[in-house]
């Protein structure tokens, strides 16, 4: 069945009508969550995925930009008016279906050599009066998009629009065509990191989309995480571990976080599912679960559930089963505890010492009210002669568990639990 629909009318919301501070009109579309409706005849659900095509007809000297490939841009008649069409052969969601249309100038990103068997056409379309500092830091651009590719997979679509745009978002992930606030470019605000932010969404989110609102994390995120990896790479491990420092304060110390899960099925306004849950606590997971598994069996799962559900929908399972597949875990448990339980561990953990057999004891008290966690533990152990040794051991989750550490120990000094920060957790010692 073809379904022609033809309408008019003033758009409330969904596209963004507007003078720009030099009093030239713009035209942007800000879709998400489910905001396209408002100028679009579509099922306006993540779930509903399709193809599009853009003929959009603006004022001459205007230009337009959308998803996917550039068809080409003619002019009317004498109306005044030119005629730019654009198709996105690849399914999205309707809340990354876009056009952007102002008096935009394009400035190609060039490559000094392509990271995989091909290049990522990439551009940055900014109003004139920007134009003179760039690429500024979009000449990271490429190298972000190569990281990913790497780690992940082939680039999902046919090229990558860097727009400064209007949006209620500091940055909008639209596929092919990313949104940034307009207000970033003339303070030179635009920073790496939202760049790589909104890159990795091209690969989750947009290509692999959340089933259901409720696991936006696995959009959020991916990219939240994803851009401490670019950290990593460009500016080594000591910066990549202070972001995730960061991280790790700011899951602890949100209220949003202590109350409702990372999968929140009882949310329905979904624009507070833009919270600390999805983005932060949903990025410091997959660190902790990148930890778990390791390299090989982390970035695996993650490229065979990229290739299962590119150009579909996924859920929180079925990340997990992919992840099991290339790690021969079970990982039922790890996925329950952090992503569908409120908070985060609060154990109270103490030690013992058998000076006759040389061993170390853990006790693990964990409050049964808030559920109790199975916790990778690194335990520091000093003994007088300041030598540290480290081992980790699983703590089961049960509301008491005793754990004796491996090896024979001299009488310890001090014991140090978790001495890296690494998990998500506030520890209360005996």
């Amino acid at each position: 069945v073809n379904v022609r629909v033809r309408y008019d009318g003033v758009v409330t919301d969904g596209l963004i009508a507007r003078k720009d501070a030099q009093g030239r009109w713009t035209w942007f579309g800000d879709n998400w969550p489910d905001r396209a409706h408002q100028w679009l005849p579509t099922v306006d659900h993540p779930s509903d995925k399709a193809t599009v095509s853009w003929t959009v007809r603006a004022p001459a000297g205007r230009t337009v930009v959308a998803n996917g490939t550039w068809l080409g841009t003619h002019p009317i008649g004498r109306s005044g008016l030119s005629e730019t069409r654009w198709r996105e052969a690849h399914p999205v969601p309707t809340y990354v279906m876009v056009i952007g249309a102002g008096p935009l100038e394009r400035v190609d990103l060039t490559e000094p050599g392509c990271m995989m068997p091909r290049c990522v056409p990439q551009s940055v379309y900014v109003l004139p009066e920007n134009r003179e500092w760039l690429p500024g830091p979009f000449a990271a651009a490429p190298r972000i998009v190569g990281l990913f590719e790497r780690l992940v997979g082939p680039f999902p679509y046919e090229k990558l629009a860097h727009v400064q745009s209007a949006t209620r978002f500091g940055g909008m992930e639209n596929a092919t065509a990313i949104f940034y606030a307009s207000e970033l470019f003339p303070s030179r605000r635009m920073s790496e990191g939202l760049i790589a932010h909104e890159t990795a969404h091209q690969w989750f989110g947009d290509a692999v989309t959340e089933r259901e609102w409720a696991h936006l994390w696995l959009s959020e995120g991916f990219a939240t995480y994803f851009a401490t990896l670019w950290t990593k790479e460009s500016r080594g491990d000591s910066a990549f571990r202070a972001e995730l420092s960061t991280i790790r304060q700011q899951v602890l110390a949100d209220s949003v976080v202590a109350k409702r899960p990372v999968i929140d099925t009882a949310e329905k306004n979904y624009l507070a599912l833009l919270n600390m849950n999805s983005y932060q606590k949903g990025g410091y997971v997959l660190y902790m679960l990148h930890h778990r598994l390791g390299d090989s069996a982390f970035f695996g799962g993650l490229h065979a559930y990229y290739a299962r559900y590119r150009d579909g929908n996924a859920t929180s399972d079925d990340l997990r089963r992919e992840l099991e597949r290339t790690s021969g875990q079970v990982l039922t448990t790890f996925f329950d505890q952090w992503l569908r339980r409120p908070g985060y561990a609060t154990p109270a953990i103490g030690w013992a010492y058998d000076a006759g057999a040389r061993t170390i004891s853990v006790i693990v008290l964990q409050d049964s009210s808030s559920g109790s966690y199975e916790l990778p533990l690194t335990v520091a152990v000093r003994d007088a002669a300041g030598t540290e040794r480290r081992v980790e051991v699983v703590v089961p989750a049960q509301p008491r568990a005793e754990v004796v550490l491996p090896g024979r120990y001299d009488r310890p000094v001090s014991i140090v639990f978790d001495p890296d920060a690494f998990l998500l957790a506030r520890i209360r010692l005996l």
